[in-house]
């Protein structure tokens, strides 16, 4: 694998500006910036920690970093702006602005119009989560103390959640209840115990009286913001529509090729159905995850998109997501805690239990999670020489290369055949479905239950289809970067490979550039890196 960007010289204002928009966010909101949970910020390396602290959403402080988001737009957009008679792209220092602004950007509007510090308790209990979560792996005095100052943090979230529309509170109470019973297993002194559950009583208290009759779903406007800019798509909501539609139209005809060749006369859902599904192994649930990480690892290694001292250094381990998480977060996911050099990331998937089966797409699912997918990403930004881009991800950069990162494991050898190729096809249309899911919700075209309904038509379980909308209402927009990142991935490895036939190169390039946006990347790519 080639070296990262070169490391140029950065403009001292601005690594100063840098570092000090990472300081101050890192102190406010200590927790958010030490994991990748919270998708609109960045991540920064956890220096020496103060156990006792936890985030600031008091009014004042929101003020503050308001006021602080202001004056920081001021001072990057002219290291953004070169001359005017330039035509030629960035530097890599106006690069590193560019995605600081954007970060900058992103955060002012999610505090000062989506506001989900007033109106999604869910974010403070996986703050909670989270917190504590890292406390444990560092030891009993770091858990503590952050449980020393849990009380006054759910007693912040009583008083900031000021309009809790009715799905947010009661997503908010499932997943309190749930938190409270891992809470009571965990080891702590009674001198902790009794305040912690006595506050989140009286956070359970406020949220029964919480029943706004406000919609849980921004303006249409904001939500045309937080496609466009917060996650990337830099689209309007009618070419985000235009291209989510060409998505399933194109993955409906090769899933209905597809089928025709296994199994001529069969529907491409009952193919689907009827492939073997293995139970999980109850002595060693994790073992089968374990095994086709190895084999990804070593086929990713093999062509040269990954080094045999970057996997050692960097491992991945295989987790059954918390109960406590399960309202807001899918069946499978990935994290890595911020670190330079990474020290390695978490597969968290729901499938642990004997009563489940293996998914038909298991080794698709891991490849999107892990190599060459969310863990070879981050492990390639992580070790990237220039800070800013070590510590920034965008949800379209991030979910657009796993999406993407699967098929090109079909054109550099490890899948192949007909069946792989209906459950690539199948998984492209699903994200397709969810982000057209996420766009009708948000844009008033369909209502949750029709949006739910939708999905079931489609073959999805009531309950599931009802679970994933609630989700998309907490998280809105987050679904367009499946689809409509791996279109923009899809585009210029196309554009790529018709002048260089080279999947390998190009898959190096953009993991050696950090998550730039996709027009300085297509740039970057046609000048060779």
């Amino acid at each position: 694998m080639p070296p990262p960007d070169p490391v140029t010289r950065s403009d001292p204002d601005l690594a100063t500006l840098a570092e000090s928009i990472f300081r101050i966010l890192a102190a406010q909101f200590p927790v958010c910036l030490s994991s990748d949970e919270f998708h609109y910020f960045p991540q920064v390396q956890p220096g020496e920690r103060q156990w006792n602290r936890w985030d600031d959403f008091s009014e004042p402080a929101v003020t503050g970093i308001l006021d602080q988001f202001r004056d920081w737009e001021k001072h990057l957009a002219p290291f953004t702006d070169p001359p005017s008679a330039t035509p030629d792209p960035p530097t890599a220092d106006g690069l590193d602005a560019a995605m600081l602004l954007r970060v900058v950007r992103t955060l002012h509007g999610q505090f000062a119009n989506l506001r989900p510090h007033e109106r999604q308790p869910t974010l403070y209990l996986t703050i909670v989560g989270i917190g504590l979560a890292e406390a444990i792996e560092a030891g009993p005095p770091a858990l503590a103390a952050r449980l020393e100052g849990l009380p006054a943090f759910l007693d912040q979230a009583v008083r900031n959640l000021v309009q809790v529309p009715r799905l947010f509170r009661d997503l908010g109470v499932a997943m309190l209840h749930r938190q409270l019973a891992w809470l009571g297993a965990l080891p702590q002194s009674d001198r902790h115990h009794r305040p912690i559950r006595k506050a989140y009583r009286r956070l359970a208290d406020h949220l029964a009286q919480q029943d706004s009759a406000q919609t849980c779903l921004p303006t249409v406007d904001l939500y045309a913001e937080i496609a466009r800019d917060h996650m990337g798509c830099g689209l309007s909501l009618e070419a985000i529509g235009a291209a989510l539609d060409a998505e399933i139209f194109e993955t409906r005809a090769l899933l209905e090729q597809g089928a025709a060749a296994i199994a001529p006369g069969r529907s491409w859902q009952a193919i689907v159905a009827d492939l073997p599904r293995p139970p999980v192994p109850a002595a060693d649930p994790e073992a089968p995850y374990r095994a086709v990480i190895d084999q990804l690892a070593s086929h990713c290694e093999a062509v040269g998109l990954a080094a045999s001292d970057l996997m050692a250094q960097s491992p991945v381990r295989v987790a059954a997501i918390p109960d406590y998480m399960a309202p807001v977060r899918s069946t499978a996911a990935y994290s890595m805690a911020p670190g330079h050099p990474p020290r390695g990331g978490t597969f968290y998937t729901a499938l642990m239990g004997s009563a489940h089966q293996l998914p038909a797409d298991l080794r698709l699912l891991t490849a999107h999670e892990t190599y060459p997918g969310h863990h070879l990403l981050d492990t390639c930004r992580w070790r990237h020489p220039r800070p800013v881009r070590r510590q920034i991800e965008f949800p379209i950069f991030y979910e657009g290369w796993a999406s993407f990162s699967e098929e090109l494991l079909f054109d550099t050898g490890f899948f192949g055949g007909p069946v792989e190729a209906l459950l690539m096809a199948k998984r492209r249309f699903w994200r397709a479905l969810r982000g057209r899911t996420d766009l009708e919700i948000h844009t008033r075209a369909k209502s949750l239950d029709e949006a739910a309904n939708g999905l079931i038509a489609e073959g999805l379980s009531a309950a599931r289809a009802q679970a994933m909308v609630q989700r998309y209402a907490l998280k809105p927009g987050y679904q367009l970067a499946y689809a409509v990142g791996r279109r923009h991935f899809r585009r210029l490895y196309d554009n790529w490979c018709a002048q260089r036939r080279d999947p390998i190169e190009f898959a190096q390039r953009v993991l050696a550039l950090g998550e730039i946006d996709f027009d300085h990347l297509a740039h970057r790519l046609k000048k060779g890196g």
